[in-house]
């Protein structure tokens, strides 16, 4: 239980209280070693959510992991991967183990001559890149389908491409 010695009237002269032990306490230096405690905390509990937000930026971004898709557009965007990246991004077999997780949208209600996928970061709440294409080749005027093999490959080097920037 505490007791209060002195209020500290006179300027300069701090307020003391006497705690259990019989000890006296300068209150001014319990408060401010409080709020150093506590500014520091706040400073650290900061620096932490900044650390955290660095990963979730696109050129972070070193290893994927790709959602099951229909039509197996997941082995070839997979393959493209790794043909286009050259090890500077993997796909990893575990979600637990990726910087960031590719997914397909809507694809069931889309044709198989186009495809739209999305990268989020690992907790899923937020977009880091979309993209959509399409099968068609520029070298035969747009006549001849590519099939999914095209489509992964227009995907990931327009993903290629915005990595860079």
């Amino acid at each position: 239980m505490a007791t209060e010695v002195g209020r500290g009237g006179h300027p300069g002269q701090a307020a003391v209280t006497q705690n259990v032990n019989g000890n006296l306490v300068n209150c001014g230096a319990m408060r401010r070693r409080i709020f150093v405690t506590l500014a520091f905390l706040i400073l650290l509990l900061s620096a932490g959510n900044v650390f955290a937000q660095a990963a979730a930026l696109l050129s972070n971004v070193r290893k994927v992991y790709i959602e099951k898709m229909p039509d197996n557009l997941d082995q070839y965007l997979a393959s493209s991967i790794s043909r286009k990246f050259h090890g500077a991004v993997t796909v990893v077999l575990h979600r637990d183990e990726a910087d960031a997780i590719m997914k397909g949208v809507n694809i069931g209600a889309q044709t198989t001559t186009q495809a739209t996928v999305q990268l989020v970061d690992r907790a899923e709440r937020q977009v880091l890149w979309s993209g959509t294409a399409g099968d068609r080749s520029w070298t035969t005027l747009q006549v001849k389908h590519g099939g999914q093999e095209k489509v992964a490959d227009h995907l990931i080097s327009d993903l290629k491409k915005a990595m860079q920037r």
